[in-house]
């Protein structure tokens, strides 16, 4: 539908077909409601950007790449809310290190020029650079910490997890060389034993906060200690839904959003969280619910709980310690000694590499 035609649709449906302007808002408002910010983006790119590179540094396109480099848009999940900072029409450029340092300041002086309002989008705070250049191996570690994936599995430890979903979770609209699209994927999946490390740990918080602390509270008719941990256990729920579906969880604010997206685990698990926010007793019986689905996932993947045989595990004061075993049977399947050694509910190994986001528990 186009332009006039779609504002006079709109002014007909409602009545004012003679006021036009209003109409006009109307269908500015519509088209807001249906553009995601990677389309918007990836158009702005091929119909303005590109055309502009190829006629005034032609002798770059070979070596670039372009994509996003930043945001909810990355993902899809930019909405109404999330445009007052950082979405409109933009992108970003990456380059190795030699090209970058030959190509940098008279691609950004083209990229400058390039306007800041596209389709009838544009941005609600002027940020300084709407489009910029990167070289990929400093942009990546802004990131993660590290310009390229880690070699030694141990090192993988030191990443946030949601920092490994961002850099996993970026467009690229045009890569000549495929180096760029490469740097990125070389993220794609954890090597084996970080994966049952970083699952072991959740699993040992999914039992903390929901059979020992969570059970506990209840019991002592404290609701907001409840409340508390309950809060904490879906925020495990969520991490090993991801992680059983071998995916990285993101950061607090698309912790749920993205959850919703797992398949399978999230049609079983999701009702049981919203159900759990809804009710200020029976927290616990919630819980459980939970964690018999994962024990199940785990089955399924050939694992069987432990047999509390050692005097560590005999000094276990709680009697519902299944899940608990499960954790220390996915981590007493890691092969690498240092990995798995490591103290059971250790999610990082310090220091992180960048700040974590995502409220993580203490080892």
């Amino acid at each position: 539908m186009g332009y006039r035609v779609d504002y006079r649709i709109i002014a007909a449906n409602v009545g004012f077909y003679h006021y036009r302007h209003f109409a006009k808002v109307a269908s500015k408002i519509l088209r807001c409601s249906v553009m995601k910010g990677l389309e918007l983006c990836q158009r702005f790119f091929w119909e303005v950007g590109f055309p502009a590179i190829k006629q005034h540094l032609p002798e770059c396109l070979p070596y670039l790449a372009a994509g996003l480099a930043g945001g909810s848009q990355c993902h899809g999940n930019d909405d109404e809310v999330s445009r007052d900072h950082g979405w409109g029409p933009g992108f970003a450029m990456w380059l190795l290190r030699e090209e970058y340092d030959r190509f940098v300041e008279p691609l950004q002086t083209i990229l400058e020029q390039l306007p800041r309002e596209f389709l009838g989008y544009g941005w609600q705070s002027q940020p300084k650079q709407t489009c910029a250049v990167y070289e990929i191996g400093r942009y990546v570690k802004s990131v993660v910490g590290c310009e390229k994936a880690p070699e030694a599995d141990l090192d993988w430890l030191h990443i946030p997890e949601e920092y490994l979903f961002e850099i996993t979770h970026r467009p690229v609209f045009y890569d000549a060389t495929g180096e760029v699209t490469k740097r990125f994927e070389s993220f794609a999946q954890y090597p084996e034993d970080v994966w049952k490390k970083r699952l072991s740990a959740c699993l040992a918080w999914l039992w903390e906060w929901g059979v020992k602390q969570l059970r506990r509270a209840e019991q002592r008719g404290d609701t907001i200690t409840a409340a508390t941990y309950w809060c904490r256990f879906t925020t495990y729920a969520m991490k090993v839904g991801f992680l059983l579906n071998r995916r990285y969880a993101p950061y607090h604010k698309w912790l749920y959003c993205e959850f919703l997206k797992l398949p399978q685990i999230a049609t079983e698990v999701a009702p049981l969280l919203r159900k759990g926010f809804e009710q200020t007793e029976g927290r616990n019986q919630v819980a459980s619910q939970i964690a018999e689905i994962y024990t199940r996932h785990l089955v399924r993947l050939g694992y069987c709980p432990i047999i509390l045989t050692t005097e560590e595990h005999r000094n276990i004061a709680y009697p519902d310690n299944e899940l608990l075993k499960y954790a220390m049977a996915v981590r007493d399947s890691i092969r690498i000694p240092e990995i798995r050694d490591l103290k059971l509910r250790l999610e990082i190994y310090p220091p992180p590499w960048m700040p974590t986001w995502t409220w993580v528990s203490p080892s």
